[in-house]
């Protein structure tokens, strides 16, 4: 299969480990190809932005953008010169938008790796990272701030008997062979039936060490973090939940949580 991987660039400081990420991703994932997506903001919607107590003229505009996409490509450059494996090749891309181009370029991708949003991220940035997890329908790597290092050799699945668990799994399922150890965590309430290993994991034939975490007044998803850290887990996979359409503001739960604190890689799925 010739798998393609997507990475979407907003922020000059996160381009290092994004591109770290795709490239061991497209090595797990058997992918010949990484497309990159610098996404350029159009000016009108910056001097529409909130953020904006000024409005620059727009030539200043255009020229900011200019800088911060060249800067964007210098950096993707420097890491393409460095890529020794010749298993997949790599492409540029700078299109301009807020959603649309991420939405345009995922659905033809396998997988979209984007940054963890952080606090001081521009709406548009935003706009782009949820358009990623939400509206390609894609499997998708979120890299939080500082993460360094390689994924895929100890991973633990986060599941819940439900679509999206299963539509995350399934195309991480060719990323998990190579793993040394896998995992599967499995929250309950007190008094249920203790549960069994999704069949999912046999029908594939891959046989996961299962783990209960008790639900209770505790965030979950701290839980989830905790014991990803006590397996020493370097990638998270789990479905993605909003409660409803306006996923901006009305994330799930665990979702929101794990956004806002997992500091692992996630390879989340809606």
């Amino acid at each position: 299969m010739s798998d393609v991987v997507m990475v979407v660039l907003q922020r000059l400081d996160a381009v290092p480990r994004l591109l770290r990420a795709a490239e061991r991703l497209a090595v797990l994932a058997g992918a010949t190809r990484i497309n990159i997506l610098a996404v350029r903001t159009p000016p009108g919607y910056v001097m529409l932005s909130p953020e904006a107590s000024v409005s620059p003229v727009l030539d200043e505009l255009l020229a900011f953008e200019d800088d911060r996409i060249a800067a964007l490509h210098g950096a993707y450059q420097h890491w393409a010169a460095g890529v020794v494996d010749a298993s997949f090749t790599t492409h540029w891309s700078s299109v301009e938008g807020l959603a649309e181009p991420v939405v345009n370029e995922g659905r033809q991708a396998d997988f979209v790796v984007v940054g963890r949003p952080v606090r001081d991220d521009s709406p548009s940035t935003r706009r782009a990272f949820h358009a990623a997890l939400f509206k390609t329908g894609r499997p998708v790597l979120v890299v939080p701030p500082g993460w360094q290092g390689e994924f895929g050799h100890s991973v633990a699945v986060a599941w819940k008997e439900d679509s999206r668990a299963a539509n995350a799994v399934l195309p991480a399922l060719r990323c998990l062979r190579s793993a040394e150890s896998l995992h599967v965590l499995v929250g309950i309430r007190q008094g249920a039936a203790q549960p069994h290993l999704p069949r999912i994991f046999a029908d594939h034939g891959i046989q996961p060490e299962m783990h209960v975490l008790p639900l209770g007044p505790e965030v979950f998803g701290q839980k989830l973090i905790d014991k990803a850290r006590e397996l020493d887990i370097d990638l998270l996979i789990m479905g993605a939940y909003a409660h409803s359409p306006l996923v901006e503001a009305l994330l799930g739960g665990v979702t929101r949580y794990m956004l806002a604190h997992a500091d692992l890689p996630l390879l989340m799925r809606h």
